[in-house]
């Protein structure tokens, strides 16, 4: 007996003699938005829809999460390791500090789900409360070697064969390129950390004085949200301008940046959400075991590395467009 093939034919032709999509087509064939440098929102969007399907943009992502999870702990190992002698040498100025690692474990409360933001601070805590100058060593050169694993990866998924808007990079230097990110991700963590409890230590001293009563309850959520909102700004825009190897840099301000920015904040807060406030957690527990943290987490990273890869190529469809038309108009 033989199959039968589903008609798809009134289905396309909705999505071609439709009057609205019709109309939808024409607006984004004649229409920009703002820094897009002129290029029409039909060819931006057709082209990530383009490259998202010949690069296969779920198998990028579960790459990256993959090696970003083999490298978070070298990572938190790496940096960690030398935040207890910056502590002891700032506390002598800010006291507040001294408050740093409650701060922390907020902070990452907010965006890791369930379990997980527990067992990442514990491995933290227990790196920051004793110092291990044995690690500072060739040992430490393994973490750091190891820890820029998921950051190279994550270049890796930033590389296109546009020759007049991407280039190559030799090993060594996508090594050092990897490096260098990683160290500069962490100091805009462990600095965004600092500077929400010097923001919290500022506005209680202006309480004191004022007594604003609930009005300081709301300045230090604005601080703190204000405060995440820009890291996550900051070091999006920074891993799009360094770590892909294009010609002319990625602006820090750009759709790509945005885009990612929001989604990734939202999706954050809405996962934690989903598994604290639904008790998702416990069911995990009963079907997978003492494993379900590391499911949890790798859920995490695979959301967050699909958003970084969706912005970049919001990023490299406008790049692409633009300096190809620059190139046409010249010759």
């Amino acid at each position: 007996m033989s199959k039968k093939k589903i008609d798809t034919s009134a289905f396309k032709r909705f999505f071609t003699e439709h009057p609205v999509v019709i109309g939808v087509k024409k607006y984004a064939k004649e229409n920009s938005f703002i820094g897009f440098h002129g290029v029409p929102l039909y060819d931006v969007v057709v082209f990530v829809i383009n490259e998202a399907t010949r690069d296969d943009l779920f198998t990028r992502a579960n790459s990256v999460a993959f090696s970003i999870f083999l490298s978070l702990f070298p990572s938190i190992l790496t940096l960690f390791t030398l935040v207890p002698f910056a502590l002891d040498f700032l506390t002598i100025w800010f006291p507040a500090l001294e408050n740093f690692n409650m701060t922390l474990y907020e902070e990452i409360k907010r965006v890791m789900p369930g379990q997980a933001g527990d067992i990442v601070f514990g491995f933290v805590q227990e790196i920051t409360n004793s110092p291990k100058v044995g690690l500072l060593s060739f040992g430490f050169l393994l973490a750091i070697f190891f820890s820029s694993n998921g950051m190279l990866s994550l270049m890796q998924a930033f590389e296109k064969s546009y020759v007049k808007v991407f280039r190559q990079r030799g090993f060594l230097r996508k090594r050092m390129v990897a490096v260098g990110l990683t160290f500069l991700v962490g100091i805009f963590i462990i600095a965004s950390v600092v500077l929400v409890i010097l923001g919290d230590s500022i506005i209680g001293w202006i309480d004191y004085y004022t007594s604003m009563g609930g009005f300081t309850r709301f300045l230090i959520n604005a601080v703190r949200w204000t405060t995440m909102l820009a890291l996550y700004y900051i070091i999006i825009g920074t891993l799009y301008r360094y770590g892909a190897a294009t010609i002319k840099r990625f602006s820090y301000v750009s759709p790509g940046v945005t885009l990612a920015t929001i989604l990734s904040l939202a999706t954050s807060v809405a996962f934690s959400f989903y598994i604290d406030g639904f008790n998702r957690y416990d069911t995990y527990t009963k079907f997978y075991g003492s494993i379900a943290t590391i499911i949890i987490v790798m859920l995490w990273l695979q959301l967050n590395a699909l958003i970084l890869i969706i912005g970049f190529e919001l990023n490299a469809a406008i790049a692409v467009h633009r300096d190809l038309t620059q190139v046409d108009e010249e010759e």
